[in-house]
């Protein structure tokens, strides 16, 4: 049995809170996806001499589908709306850049820190879902 002496409380028991917490996390990682899809239509053309392979011509194809990407599901996130697919979305999409970080490494794309941030706060939304203020329902 636990002895509850043993146990320590919290500083600030705002427990109840929660729900703001993982509506801040969508709304700010919405931002970071909409903010990078910006980038990426800026930077077109630097972009689109990144994104081209040897076996892969389409520089300015996927230079556009990755902004659409990023617009859809920052999009998706800021309006709560199918929050677990958006984050499913977004950790694959920083698991594939973590992958192929080496071989896509720009100034304009996110460092491997920044990529790791957007997997786990995608990791965590995709656990605990959209939070308040969205037209998920809640869990």
């Amino acid at each position: 049995m636990y002895d509850s002496s043993s146990f320590m409380l919290n500083f600030f028991p705002i427990q109840f809170l929660a729900p703001v917490a993982y509506a801040l996390l969508r709304i700010c990682i919405g931002i970071v996806f909409l903010y990078l899809a910006r980038t990426h239509i800026r930077h077109r053309d630097e972009f689109k001499n990144i994104y081209t392979l040897p076996r892969l011509p389409y520089g300015t194809f996927f230079t556009w589908y990755v902004a659409i990407v990023e617009i859809v599901v920052g999009t998706l996130f800021i309006a709560g709306l199918f929050t677990q697919i958006a984050a499913l979305i977004s950790a694959l999409y920083a698991i594939k850049s973590l992958i192929l970080y080496h071989r896509f490494s720009h100034p304009l794309l996110p460092t491997r820190l920044s990529l790791t941030l957007i997997l786990m706060v995608s990791l965590s939304l995709f656990i605990t879902g959209a939070g308040i203020f969205a037209f998920d329902l809640p869990i």
